[in-house]
């Protein structure tokens, strides 16, 4: 019986550590930030943003001129995918897209470390520019328009 349960315990033990191996190697422990700034005109209304994804609800924030909000998460990898989506309000415009999604994990975002990855928005007055990191500063580049 000690034989039997020995060898069980280090099968499943074996098990875990190949799992963890396997996920660590596709990216599941990798963490990404989302950073919106607001680079609206001075003297102008705020800016209003509500983020949602399927499973989390991050409220409305109003962000001021130079204010950014942030939030971070680990992405799906195996089942199913990871997307943040935005609606923005400023003065009489609103938008609605994609701030977070597959295509943007492995297309644009800035990998810091191996453990962490930073997608970066610049809010304007002609548009949603996004860039990679922080540092040193990125170019940023127009994605989408009022």
């Amino acid at each position: 019986m000690i034989n039997f349960m020995n060898t069980k315990t280090l099968f499943l033990s074996l098990i875990f550590l190949l799992n963890l191996i396997v996920a660590r190697s596709i990216g599941i422990s990798s963490r990404y930030e989302v950073h919106i700034t607001n680079n609206l005109p001075n003297n102008t209304k705020p800016l209003t943003i509500h983020c949602k994804s399927g499973d989390d609800d991050l409220g409305h924030k109003v962000l001021q001129k130079n204010e950014e909000f942030s939030f971070s998460f680990r992405r799906k990898v195996i089942i199913g995918s990871t997307l943040y989506f935005c609606h923005f309000w400023w003065d009489k415009k609103n938008k609605v897209f994609d701030v977070f999604n597959n295509h943007i994990a492995e297309k644009d975002c800035g990998n810091v470390n191996p453990n962490l990855n930073e997608c970066y928005w610049l809010v304007q007055a002609d548009g949603f520019y996004f860039g990679a990191h922080r540092y040193p500063p990125p170019p940023y580049w127009k994605k989408e328009t009022w």
